[in-house]
């Protein structure tokens, strides 16, 4: 079995070893020294890397055993501890025969453990006190790993098994987003954003779930504003789907809960702030009161927030997100969902007009947050009982 060893019971630890995992053999030197005595020796040094998915992404490090000379002990070195400072950083293995094998885990970066070899069977503990640097090293967004490391839980976090804490970041991720503003939607509801977002894409997959999952009949307002707005691919799909299309707001029959009516508007350009005023003026009239800003979510994280500043000058109320199925993770959309003040609705994922598409924002996220190896056990397993 392998016991952690406090620092003030340098007499009770004579003739017995002890293993530690080190980032280095500065550290050895300084934690032996701390924690065994200036006559503790090295019997072994050896560089180990992480199991699995740690093998591949985070630095190796060095294996040292050590051992507490007993009163009858021989010096078998001038200086033992010293000899780690010969020790390589990288490269071939190097190291100094023991009775019996080590489990090769590595412990806790400067924790000793007494070494049992009486059944050659270990008690193997994963430490992680590198969670920050391997989530940044999969692609971990800075913006959002900057947040988590201020959560007031992160210290307790940041030393967990890695599995367990991407299972609390995950709850804290949750916890958060359930926490931002829940606004329902309206029965008037417009889609608004810049040219080649998907606006039109992402209203036809609005028309299909309303139509196929929500049984509802809604109706389509063509808004032009003097902008081009060509309308072949909504007129056709509003035709399959058994929608009628307008262009003129005075022609739309009675609006309620059961027939919604969906605007669809020119893309504006952020270029041209004419159009957005012109915009938010047609909306004001129209008592339009669900704005959905959709953003394309591969675009880069300063142009999504340029996006959010001129839609919130929109009145925008709701985001909806398009071309997720480009990220390959999700992880810089966090802030943006959490701090823009605007309520997620949609996420959609692909250019199938009639799928592709869910309003399960947090569960999306969730899945795409973390890389497919660091999340493979199942989120259903990360779940608070």
């Amino acid at each position: 079995m392998m016991s952690a060893l406090a620092e003030d019971n340098v007499d009770n630890k004579a003739g017995k070893k002890f293993r530690l995992v080190v980032r280095s053999a500065e550290e050895a030197v300084r934690v032996i020294r701390e924690k065994l005595g200036e006559d503790a020796r090295v019997l072994s040094v050896k560089q180990v890397g992480g199991e699995g998915l740690k093998r591949f992404i985070s630095s190796p490090k060095l294996e040292v055993i050590a051992e507490v000379p007993g009163p009858e002990s021989t010096p078998e070195e001038a200086d033992a501890v010293a000899a780690l400072d010969s020790v390589p950083q990288s490269g071939a293995e190097e190291s100094v025969p023991v009775d019996e094998a080590v489990p090769g885990d590595p412990a806790d970066p400067g924790k000793l453990e007494e070494a049992s070899y009486a059944d050659g069977s270990q008690s193997e503990t994963e430490v992680t006190g590198e969670t920050a640097r391997i989530l940044s090293k999969t692609g971990f967004d800075a913006a959002l790993l900057s947040e988590i490391k201020s959560w007031p839980n992160w210290q307790s976090v940041s030393e967990m098994p890695l599995a367990d804490a991407l299972k609390e970041i995950t709850i804290g991720l949750s916890d958060r987003f359930r926490s931002t503003q829940v606004v329902p939607t309206t029965d008037r509801i417009a889609l608004i954003g810049a040219p080649g977002v998907g606006k039109t894409t992402t209203l036809c997959k609005f028309l299909a779930h309303e139509v196929f999952m929500n049984k509802r009949t809604p109706h389509v307002l063509k808004v032009e504003n003097g902008i081009p707005n060509p309308d072949d691919a909504l007129r056709i799909f509003c035709e399959v789907v058994g929608v009628t299309l307008f262009r003129e707001p005075g022609n739309i029959p009675q609006i309620g809960e059961n027939s919604p009516l969906y605007l669809d508007f020119p893309g504006l350009s952020l270029s041209h702030i004419d159009d957005w005023v012109e915009t938010k003026e047609t909306l004001d009239q129209l008592e339009v009161t669900t704005r959905v800003l959709v953003l394309n979510g591969a675009y880069d994280r300063q142009v999504l927030l340029k996006n959010i500043s001129s839609g919130k000058h929109l009145g925008a109320t709701h985001l909806a997100f398009t071309h997720f199925d480009e990220l390959s993770n999700s992880t810089k959309l966090w802030p943006i969902i959490l701090h823009s003040g605007l309520a997620p609705l949609c996420i959609c994922n692909g250019q199938n007009v009639t799928g592709d598409f869910t309003t399960s924002v947090l569960n999306q996220m969730i899945a795409r947050t973390f890389p497919e190896e660091l999340y493979s056990r199942g989120f259903e397993s990360y779940r608070r009982a």
